[in-house]
């Protein structure tokens, strides 16, 4: 009764020899999770040599980099402490808002700012923005050679401009942002050098608050200008006024001395007097609503507004804004931008934009209606002093007409000391004005380099290689077609494993370890691989053995003769035929580099084959070797001769092992298969192809042999400890690892 693994049964006792399906040859049909663990063990090599090359690249790459410092100042914007209620406010004010944080983000930015600041410093001669230096490396020659050739591309430039270049590097290096949804600002710059990066970064925040005041102090200069020229045109009415009234009084013969006291002299005195106050009324409404239309049409901010025209209101919501932008600084460091909180303050605070904005709006239409007013009160009192003049006649005429210049010399007399009282309240403002940003954390050395993270550099590294090495381990793990387990063999080839025999030094020394080393784990493989032998029929154990592998060098001489070894030191008596007539071996593997006569003599019928047989030295197998190959193998094996020969042997020896040719190469052993009772297939672990076992199996099945089973031979076995389920020196401890070692 023949034995095999269970799943190698077809439901009933009748071995399985169909083809593999498409899954089994492939190995795995779902995802394993055992199976990648198990491949990540074997190649944790191949991972560990690809984590250790990547870091040692990256390690002298880092190591070649130009270490880069960077340098940080804040500056603060938005924050009046004078407030200016003049045309200046306009010009160089800055609202507390997104926008105007933006806007001076860009100012930082600009190229006019960058010229001031390499002008100042003499960065032109510096190396590191002329290019002439890069650091020190292989990166830095190669962006020495791009600068140089930026710098010969480069048309020749004005004297006194800067160059582009130097301005692209200048840009290149430095970082402008916001902090938060506060009004400051971090300026930052990169530089070879540490304490260059801290005082190019104190540069650029100086020369921007210098710009600032000169921005204001063109501001108070243009609305001075305004101011003193129309001071000179009321100085010149004041006095073409008062010349005419001197004229006036020669021309008509009058004194000093102009009283009537007539009631339509006084009634045209008083009428008078209401036009003088009406014009210099009219006047002051005009002014203040020029001012405060320009001011809001120019967005020179609600704080300057709010100032001329003195509405407590205005204060009132300006305060609760500050307010609003203070709990949004405190929040934004706590919480997201869409937090709750957050959104409920920006919507806070934009329905209260809209209430100052609404509020400016209504108090600017008030000062519209004023002049309106005031205008239309000045030509009705103009109408009735022209009316009443209509009905003087005489003297009064005169008299009028003089007293009418009096007045409007008068009127431009006031007018003229109105501006003249604004221009002086100008001036002084201007003499105590203060910059509308200001720096509240000057830049420091830094004390490590920005550039490079080696920290991150090597971390990101590290994992990157650790992904990379597991890629390339599963990589060559599917590349690998060979068989690892006798799991493997029994799913795919549907035959049964008999043995893993472990991997030993190559040489005669590997069949002698049965015999010098009873007890190593190689003997106990043999003695695995006779047993499962002696079980493929338990009613009728086999006696002629056939070993065969799929390919040259698989092992399955050693195996031959190793098996020979065990069965004859067991007691039973044991030959063992060399049956690859084309490359025999036999005789190598027990010293003899070519024996006298063998196998073909004996069929041939020149020789007995008592005189041919030989002993082995250090066991009692007996062999029969191959002295010359023949020229006509595959004959002398289809034989009858041969056929006679093996039955002779049957009468007299109890285990017949022929050690035949590879199946693939030649089809000797299809023919010599047909004579033995059991065929042994050797595969090299890991190392034969899938594809050539399968092939060697089909042949023999195909030729009608009984396979017992596969041998893996030559199996690392901590790597097969791995992929199975087995341990390479079962039952022996450290204490015998010496002697009992492969």
């Amino acid at each position: 009764m023949n034995v095999h693994r269970l799943h190698a049964l077809d439901g009933d006792l009748t071995p399985r020899a169909s083809a593999p399906s498409a899954e089994d040859d492939a190995g795995l049909s779902d995802f394993d999770l055992r199976a990648l663990i198990q491949a990540l063990l074997v190649r944790r090599w191949t991972i560990m040599g690809t984590v250790i090359v990547a870091m040692t690249i990256v390690t002298l790459v880092v190591l070649q980099m130009t270490p880069v410092y960077t340098a940080s100042t804040l500056i603060m914007v938005g924050q009046r402490e004078n407030k200016v209620i003049d045309v200046e406010s306009v010009l160089a004010g800055l609202p507390n808002d997104t926008a105007t944080i933006e806007n001076q983000i860009q100012i930082l930015k600009s190229s006019s700012l960058a010229a001031r600041v390499i002008k100042k410093l003499n960065l032109e001669r510096d190396a590191e923005f002329s290019g002439g230096k890069q650091g020190t490396g292989i990166l830095a020659m190669l962006m020495s050679l791009v600068g140089l050739r930026e710098r010969a591309m480069s048309a020749p430039q004005a004297q006194g401009t800067i160059d582009p270049s130097i301005l692209k590097r200048f840009a290149g290096k430095l970082t402008v942002a916001a902090q938060g949804r506060s009004s400051i600002i971090r300026v930052s710059f990169d530089s070879l050098d540490r304490a260059k990066a801290a005082t190019i970064a104190n540069a650029i925040a100086d020369q921007y608050i210098v710009d600032q005041l000169e921005a204001k102090f063109d501001a108070s200069k243009r609305a001075g200008d305004w101011l003193n020229e129309r001071l000179t045109q009321l100085a010149d009415q004041v006095r073409v006024a008062e010349s005419a009234i001197e004229q006036y009084k020669a021309a008509n013969g009058l004194s000093g001395s102009t009283d009537d006291n007539s009631a339509t002299t006084q009634q045209m005195t008083d009428l008078n007097g209401q036009i003088v106050l009406a014009r210099t009324n009219l006047a002051e409404q005009d002014a203040k609503f020029r001012q405060v239309n320009t001011l809001y049409h120019s967005g020179g901010g609600v704080d300057s507004i709010a100032e001329v025209l003195n509405s407590p209101l205005i204060s009132q919501l300006r305060g609760q804004q500050a307010e609003l932008i203070r709990k949004e600084a405190e929040l934004a460091t706590k919480y997201g931008e869409r937090h709750p909180q957050m959104i409920a303050l920006k919507d806070e605070r934009t329905n209260l934009d809209k209430k100052v904005d609404e509020e400016v709006r209504r108090i600017i239409q008030n000062q519209s209606n004023q002049v309106n007013v005031a205008r239309a009160r000045l030509a009705s009192l103009e109408e009735s002093l022209k009316t009443m003049q209509t009905t003087a006649g005489g003297e009064g005429q005169v008299r009028i007409r003089l007293r009418e210049l009096q007045r409007q010399a008068e009127s431009s007399r006031t007018l003229y000391q109105s501006i003249l009282g604004r221009a002086k309240e100008t001036q002084d403002k201007d003499q105590i004005q203060a910059p509308d940003a200001r720096p509240i954390e000057p830049a420091t050395e830094p004390r490590e380099p920005s550039f490079p993270n080696k920290t991150l550099i090597l971390g990101i590294t590290l994992f990157g290689s650790t992904i990379l090495g597991i890629l390339f381990a599963l990589l060559l793990e599917r590349l690998d077609n060979g068989f690892r387990t006798g799991l493997e063999i029994e799913r795919i080839a549907r035959v049964a494993n008999l043995a893993v025999v472990p991997a030993v030094a190559r040489g005669r020394d590997v069949a002698e370890r049965v015999i010098q080393k009873p007890l190593s784990s190689f003997t106990e493989a043999l003695r695995s691989l006779h047993a499962g032998i002696q079980l493929s029929n338990v009613d009728q154990p086999p006696k002629v053995i056939l070993v065969t592998s799929s390919v040259p060098n698989e092992g399955k001489t050693s195996i031959a003769v190793s098996l020979g070894r065990l069965a004859a030191r067991g007691g039973a008596r044991v030959i063992l035929v060399d049956g690859d007539l084309r490359h025999p071996s036999v005789a190598e593997q027990f010293g003899e580099r070519k024996a006298d006569a063998g196998l073909i003599d004996v069929l041939t019928g020149k020789r007995d084959l008592a005189t041919i047989l030989q002993r082995d030295p250090i066991s009692p197998l007996e062999y029969l070797p191959v002295a010359m190959p023949p020229s006509n193998p595959a004959d002398l094996i289809g034989s009858q001769a041969l056929k006679n020969l093996i039955d002779v042997l049957r009468l007299h020896y109890d285990l017949i092992i022929l050690d035949a040719a590879p199946m693939l190469p030649v089809a000797d052993t299809r023919l010599l298969s047909r004579l033995a009772d059991k065929t042994v297939y050797v595969v090299h672990w890991d190392k034969t192809p899938r594809e050539a076992v399968m092939s060697g199996l089909k042949m023999l099945r195909d030729a009608g042999a009984e396979i017992a089973g596969t041998v893996l031979n030559q199996a690392d076995m901590r790597r097969h400890a791995i992929y199975g389920y087995g341990y390479s020196s079962y039952g022996y401890g450290s204490y015998y690892g010496k002697y009992y070692a492969e």
